[in-house]
């Protein structure tokens, strides 16, 4: 076997291994956003896909909670680090998941300007 085999094998090998073709589960539509749908991945984290099947919430975190639970507009988030955030119902993280879940707690208004 020479060097360019050994390669083409190593890279054939990390792509089926590692690589995502699709989502370990899809949870019902609507549950969450409307016409969204909660998604886990192999690795074991969530995101949201639209109707059609397109991301609108990258699959990054470890958990994502409902929206309304601390306000109507946004969702919490828990990062894979254990850190929290939320997200707003367009997708888009509105405060970064760089807090302790204490902090969250406490600072919530200063956190979030809606």
């Amino acid at each position: 076997m020479n060097l360019k085999q050994l390669l083409i094998g190593i890279l054939l090998f990390s792509s089926v291994s590692y690589g995502q073709t699709g989502y370990k589960k899809v949870y019902k539509s609507g549950e969450y956003r409307q016409d969204w749908s909660l998604v886990k991945t192999v690795t074991g984290t969530y995101g949201f896909i639209d109707k059609s099947g397109k991301e609108v919430v990258h699959p990054i975190y470890a958990k994502i909670w409902k929206f309304g639970e601390y306000h109507e507009n946004i969702a919490l988030v828990k990062s894979i680090a254990g850190t929290y955030g939320f997200i707003d119902k367009s997708g888009k993280e509105v405060v970064q998941a760089i807090y302790t879940l204490e902090e969250i707690k406490q600072r919530f208004s200063t956190l979030y300007k809606p």
